[in-house]
């Protein structure tokens, strides 16, 4: 058993998870989860990661002090489980944590707490639904949440994040602040409602600083988002999102970090690809979002929809430099609104296979819904035909659509050079997020396809 507890107080009795705030409890925790583990004798089947035949322990309350899962049990997320300020979770290569659906089960890592989930290609680490295989479904738990310290633009510098009925606060002053690692890491089955309308994203980085170091992190079945960014100035890369009830990536409150390689495979129920905001009240409040973003792939469902689905939904202010896109399958490629304040760079991007509007709606007023003017009359036909090196041209990508998507192309597709400034992979000199057919990143026991 590698459960490396820091115990509090001898008077506790039982083991406790890193002496998980040694009982302490949260208004919003169902009866029973006041921050024990609770062992069991039994064994849970595989639940999406490599946790078959292995026993489980039920995980609630806060961590209040360095603890370590390890990859020997499986580990039960009961209610809101919070890693509190001065805290380290450690999640070990191969462990599975599971998500209660009854309490809600979520992760979340507060303002001055740290996670460090590190998995491995082959040893990845999982989290996922509690119910047995085939029965799991988007919805079925909450997610994982990490609120930092970095900058955001909403009133005071701080705010309460999305999908809570308690205060959960994020925002500061401190661009370098770390909240720990994730690498090589699952999320799946994640979301579920709190209140109507207000869900869990399935990865939720809230004011997160770029002390912190995140790669190899794939999303998929998950009810809202399967990312957000609110704030914060953390780089990402390696990101895969599946099946997003909401949308694939959503970037606002004024996050200003760096990505790269970003894959998209998006189903019939979801909204954007990419949908990024500055501010919903007040588009030219600062810091204004403005991230730098280069070699994505953004496979939309590839068949008509109910609701209008755009490889990219840009507004509210919204500022960005975007390189080497591939944008297909979706209702139309991008949707720019709330001119003059939302400005986007577009270069050496491919849109190819969205319909009926490849690239995006005329919006000369003939109707109240996808044409309507939502941009003070600005042409995103022009500006994108405008972008150096934007191509409508076929980019032979082997299967982006299927069950089990191969987005890579057939051959490389020239493109431009991201910075060198040490985060960017300067030698990604080409469109989309894979090289071509060689590019094996997207590969290994980390990422999953399979339905439920």
């Amino acid at each position: 058993m590698r459960l490396l507890p820091l115990l509090l107080s001898t008077s506790v009795t039982g083991l406790l998870v890193g002496a998980a705030a040694c009982g302490s409890s949260n208004d919003d925790q169902p009866a029973g989860t006041g921050g024990t583990t609770t062992t069991s004798t039994s064994t849970t089947s595989n639940s999406g990661g490599s946790g078959a035949g292995k026993p489980t322990e039920t995980v609630t309350g806060d961590v209040a002090v360095d603890t370590t899962l390890g990859s020997d049990k499986n580990w039960l997320l009961e209610g809101t489980v919070r890693v509190l300020d001065g805290a380290t979770l450690t999640i070990e290569a191969g462990t599975t944590v599971l998500g209660d659906k009854a309490s809600m089960g979520t992760l979340v890592i507060e303002q001055g707490g740290s996670i460090v989930a590190d998995g491995t290609a082959s040893e990845p680490i999982v989290f996922t639904s509690a119910l047995p295989a085939g029965q799991r479904a988007p919805g079925d738990w909450g997610g994982l949440v990490v609120l930092g310290r970095a900058p955001i633009n909403e009133p005071g510098g701080t705010a309460s994040v999305e999908g809570f009925t308690t205060a959960e606060t994020y925002g500061g002053t401190d661009p370098n602040d770390s909240s720990g690692s994730l690498s090589y890491l699952r999320i799946e089955f994640s979301g579920i409602e709190i209140a109507p309308d207000n869900e869990i994203n399935g990865l939720t980085l809230a004011g997160v600083g770029r002390g912190t170091s995140i790669d190899h992190v794939m999303v998929r079945h998950t009810l809202d988002d399967c990312f957000e960014w609110f704030g914060g100035t953390v780089d990402a890369s390696y990101l895969i999102c599946d099946s997003n009830g909401d949308d694939g990536f959503d970037i606002d409150q004024g996050y200003v970090g760096r990505l790269q390689f970003l894959f998209l495979h998006q189903s019939t129920d979801s909204d954007s690809g990419i949908e990024a905001d500055n501010d919903t009240s007040n588009p030219a409040v600062t810091p204004v979002t403005d991230p730098t973003i280069y070699n994505v792939t953004l496979c939309g469902p590839d068949t008509a929809v109910p609701n209008q689905q755009s490889g990219m939904l840009l507004r509210r202010g919204f500022n960005g430099t975007f390189a080497n896109f591939v944008v297909t399958g979706f209702e139309g490629g991008v949707d720019v609104r709330d001119k003059p304040f939302t400005d986007v760079a577009l270069t050496h991007a491919t849109f190819f296979g969205n319909a009926p509007e490849n690239v995006a709606y005329a919006e000369d007023g003939s109707n109240t819904a996808e044409q309507a003017d939502d941009d003070a009359g600005f042409d995103e036909r022009a500006w994108f035909a405008g972008g150096a090196g934007n191509t409508e041209t076929d980019p032979g990508l082997v299967d982006c659509f299927g069950a089990t998507p191969d987005a890579r192309p057939g051959t490389e597709l020239t493109g431009t050079a991201p910075p060198a400034d040490g985060f960017f992979d300067a030698s990604a000199g080409y469109r989309g997020a894979f090289r071509d057919g060689s590019d094996a990143w997207a590969t290994g026991a980390w990422v999953s396809w399979a339905p439920n």
